[in-house]
């Protein structure tokens, strides 16, 4: 009989935990852009935002172990006219393994005339025998400017418990101006062999996606993104339909990406003509 695990037996104990965030941004004369609205439930806290160059820079993290089975995240931000903000989350969420069922993450980001909004969080950590759905929907203005990070590690390296989560699934949906600009569906199972190239690759590697929204022209940038020297990951940048591309990273390991990460993020912030402030980058202790 095989014993079953602590995490297995507070999967089988537990009621799920429903938590998320509302928030909203406008600006404020003579102050910048300021949290104006805030609704927030655990497992998420919200730590007091920071305020440098109009913007205002919110730091969303959880206290607790991470998600479990049945576990739901729901975080919608709107980021009013001309207001510029940040959502980053410093700190890595682990989604635990599970004896059934699965976790889900729903995102909801809504980006109005003239303002910018940086999703930069902390990587997803699937564990062993985890299952993780995602939702998100970003809608942006013709002239909003939107840096949209995500990333996950596909399990615990120093566990020896690399690409063995048992599914992954994302939904990702991205329009300007009601016009659909990318659509993306995807379902992973490692037991299936749904990710043997990666795994061949880098064995320890670790996913990144970027969609970027600006109304500059873009095919400069594009080449720019091909153009870098990297050696420990690969990279693939695709221009969207209008106003957009859409990056894909796959990192050797985690000091890979964090390398690479930063790379492309100084690319776009220096192509996106918008002063970011240091406060952000400080606050992002995962990538110092």
């Amino acid at each position: 009989m095989i014993e079953e695990t602590y995490m297995q037996r507070v999967d089988r104990h537990r009621s799920a935990v429903l938590g998320g965030a509302k928030l909203s941004y406008s600006p404020t004369a003579g102050f910048g852009t300021r949290l104006n609205n805030q609704w927030v439930r655990p497992p998420l806290h919200l730590a007091k935002a920071y305020h440098e160059k109009n913007w205002a820079i919110s730091i969303l993290t959880s206290p607790t172990a991470g998600l479990l089975a049945d576990d739901r995240l729901e975080i919608s931000a709107t980021i009013m006219p001309n207001a510029k903000a940040a959502i980053i989350s410093p700190a890595a969420c682990r989604v635990h393994t599970m004896a059934q069922g699965h976790a889900e993450i729903k995102q909801h980001y809504k980006v109005e005339a003239g303002a910018v909004l940086d999703i930069w969080p902390a990587p997803l950590v699937l564990q062993k025998d985890a299952a993780l759905r995602q939702s998100t929907f970003i809608e942006a203005a013709p002239d909003a400017t939107v840096f949209f990070c995500e990333l996950v590690s596909p399990g615990r390296a120093a566990f020896g418990e690399r690409f063995c989560f048992r599914e992954w699934r994302s939904h990702t949906r991205v329009e300007r101006d009601g016009e659909l600009l990318a659509l993306e569906n995807f379902f992973c199972d490692p037991s299936s062999g749904d990710l043997e190239d990666w795994r061949t690759l880098y064995p320890n590697g670790n996913y990144a996606c970027f969609y970027y929204l600006s109304a500059l022209p873009l095919n400069e940038i594009v080449q720019q993104l091909h153009q870098l020297e990297l050696t420990g990951a690969i990279l693939g940048a695709s221009p969207l339909r209008v106003g957009g591309i859409g990056i894909k990273i796959i990192a050797a390991d985690g000091i890979e990406l964090r390398k690479t990460v930063a790379l492309v993020r100084n690319l776009l912030i220096i192509h996106s003509n918008i002063p970011v402030p240091q406060a952000l980058r400080r606050s992002q202790t995962f990538f110092n």
